[in-house]
């Protein structure tokens, strides 16, 4: 009996050592490394890791490896210049081979209906992962997924990984601004595929952040949903903002950079994303909160909010444009149209300024676009010459 105890504490000890050992080696594969995965894998590595790049451009990855790779996303050509321990390859083989973390960072573009995302390349690394019959890897998806597929569609894809966990790990960054968003988080979300994986994930953002955040550990499908309920609320924050500031522009002495100053004073409210202006847009904001709503309805919850948000943004514009038109210039002139202010990143998604713009134009307004030359690129290329160009000095 004696020798049997024995013999159980020993499996045991070994099955905890494998366990501690399993991510001993201080090292990451990021497997895509577009914008947002460029930016984590340097983070990564500044922090003390060493981390090797996957992506499919022999190309960008060669541009990576001789640093000749210019970027106009802050700080990124400084720790690009300064890493030692970041390299890229094209080949998965060897990512996977590389390191037992794996952060998958591929794009999740919307749908056609824009109410849902498009997991096509996330399933082909998943499946391609798969195929190589991987074991005892730890996995973290950290582009924004449907609720319900970590759980679902993840898991299956991985089913002949042994000892192999998923998990979900979103950023809350903006494009523009996201090295500092990663070193410096509100918070960090987990939805932990274990105990060990999520402390494993929350050891990583301590080294990574250069401030305390809050570590908020959940199921997998709880985090899923919290992505997007998270930006849901932002976006409903700013939406009425911009309500009740055009409440107060069709008020006789009301001003409404003084009621929304007076509102965000109250703690239960605050002041961020309480300013009167342009709407909400961007590569995040509405298509999160249009996912949160169409998940909402596959669980049977008439998603009210999400919807409101959406139709009070677009009313707001319409506002604005016609505040614009009641002017009766003869010249508009539109200047830093990115999707949000002082943007360093050419990035016009759902830009609000470029939505009044654009209905000014077709109001036939004559309509001046300032701005710096990949603006101007991106925006003719999207509305061609209803507007005249003008390169921002």
């Amino acid at each position: 009996m004696l020798k049997k105890n024995i013999w159980l504490s020993c499996i045991m000890v070994l099955s905890v050592t494998h366990t501690l050992l399993l991510c001993s080696r201080d090292a990451i594969t990021v497997i895509g490394i577009g914008r947002l995965g460029l930016c984590t894998a340097l983070c990564f590595e500044k922090a003390g890791y060493e981390v090797l790049g996957v992506d499919l451009s022999p190309e960008y990855v060669a541009s990576l490896n001789n640093k000749t790779f210019s970027s106009l996303e802050p700080q990124v050509n400084v720790m690009l210049q300064e890493s030692s321990n970041f390299k890229a390859t094209c080949s998965l083989d060897e990512g996977l081979e590389f390191a037992d973390i794996y952060y998958i960072m591929v794009d999740t573009p919307s749908t056609p209906q824009k109410e849902a995302y498009d997991h096509t390349k996330l399933n082909k690394v998943l499946s391609e992962i798969n195929k190589r019959k991987v074991s005892n890897k730890h996995i973290i998806i950290g582009c924004t997924v449907f609720p319900g597929y970590v759980r679902t569609t993840g898991k299956s894809l991985l089913q002949d990984c042994a000892n192999t966990t998923l998990s979900y790990n979103p950023e809350f960054i903006a494009q523009g601004n996201i090295v500092h968003g990663l070193q410096y988080p509100d918070i960090v979300l987990i939805g932990q595929g274990s105990k060990e994986a999520g402390d494993h994930i929350e050891n990583m953002y301590h080294r990574v952040c250069k401030n305390m955040p809050r570590v908020c550990r959940m199921s997998p499908d709880s985090a899923e949903i919290t992505k997007l309920a998270l930006n849901c609320f932002i976006t409903t924050k700013i939406a009425y903002a911009n309500m009740v500031g055009d409440i107060a522009d069709k008020t006789m002495g009301a001003n409404k950079f003084d009621i929304l100053n007076a509102i965000g004073g109250d703690l239960r409210v605050g002041h961020l994303c309480l300013m009167p202006g342009y709407g909400f847009g961007g590569p995040c904001f509405p298509r999160d909160n249009r996912a949160l709503g169409s998940y909402a309805q596959t669980v049977g919850i008439e998603p009210l909010i999400p919807q409101a948000t959406d139709l009070s943004n677009k009313l707001h514009a319409e506002f604005m444009t016609q505040q614009l038109l009641d002017e009766n210039k003869d010249t508009y002139v539109f200047e830093q149209v990115s999707y949000k202010d002082n943007c360093p990143v050419p990035i016009i998604e759902e830009s609000q300024k470029l939505v009044v713009a654009a209905a000014l134009a077709k109001a036939g307004k004559k309509v001046v676009i300032v701005d710096t030359v990949p603006v101007l690129e991106r925006v003719q290329d999207l509305f061609g010459d209803i507007f005249a160009y003008q390169i921002r000095s």
